[in-house]
């Protein structure tokens, strides 16, 4: 029952603090609304956190340099709300979240970019949405393995998101690597963690957010890479660099075994 009342506790205060982002954004200069939005996913995340004792650390790349394409391993339905307590982005997800009620509505609020990934040809145009918020200053947050994985490997990389930066001469992705180093309390080594929290324990969002929910506590690491600059590279090359890049951050795996399909950590 426990874990239920701090779900709807974490809930009920996500709402509030969306109806007060949406009704700040639209009372703001249209320039400025972006950047607000960012600053309050913050402020929801890092209270999102605190009622369910998740203590998230970042490494000190964690820079807010605005207008970066930002690339990072995904381990389970909250690694938004971890990478979000640290800064301020906006994040790239599936088309079909804007059907999930409530959620929806939450990351319309939040201006996540949306992906219909059941249309062929629509890399480009996605492309093209991400570069166009880039170029408003906006920080995104892509990850280009597409779905959770079971906190072993690395997925393979979807490439849509690096069209938007290739050949760009304002070009820079940022890795990112999310890890577990703790669970209600007791450290975590290697992929314990992350294979403890990853979402192979569930099948269903509420199944998996109830999950993480029921630790008494959780605690993140978010290793940052440093900016990696695109120019000349097209979206192949880019997402290959990239890749290697947050393999490094995961300092678990020999340079030699950092293939481009199914690298472990």
């Amino acid at each position: 029952m426990w874990v239920w009342l701090r779900l709807v506790c974490a809930l009920v205060l996500t709402i509030i603090g969306s109806i007060h982002t949406s009704i700040g954004a639209s009372l703001r200069p249209s320039g400025e609304r972006l950047a607000y939005r960012m600053k309050r996913q913050g402020m929801a995340a890092r209270l999102f956190c605190r009622v369910l004792n998740i203590h998230v650390k970042a490494s000190s790349n964690a820079r807010l340099a605005p207008g970066v394409l930002r690339v990072s391993n995904h381990l389970t339905v909250l690694d938004p709300i971890f990478l979000a307590s640290k800064l301020d982005v906006c994040f790239a997800g599936k088309a079909e979240i804007t059907r999930w009620p409530i959620v929806g509505w939450i990351c319309h609020t939040y201006a996540m970019l949306l992906v219909d990934r059941s249309r062929k040809g629509r890399a480009k145009a996605f492309a093209s949405q991400v570069q166009t918020r880039l170029m408003e200053r906006g920080s995104v947050m892509v990850f280009p393995e597409g779905t959770t994985g079971d906190g072993k490997a690395l997925l393979p990389f979807k490439t849509g998101a690096f069209e938007s930066i290739k050949d760009w001469d304002e070009g820079r992705v940022q890795p990112i690597f999310v890890n577990v180093i703790g669970l209600d309390g007791r450290a975590m080594q290697g992929s314990e963690g992350r294979e403890k929290v990853s979402n192979v324990h569930h099948d269903t969002f509420v199944g998996d957010v109830h999950y993480l929910a029921g630790f008494k506590r959780l605690d993140i690491e978010l290793r940052i890479g440093p900016f990696i600059e695109t120019q000349g590279m097209d979206r192949k090359a880019i997402s290959k660099v990239v890749r290697k890049a947050i393999l490094a951050l995961a300092e678990t795996i020999p340079a030699t075994h950092s293939s481009e399909h199914n690298a472990g950590y």
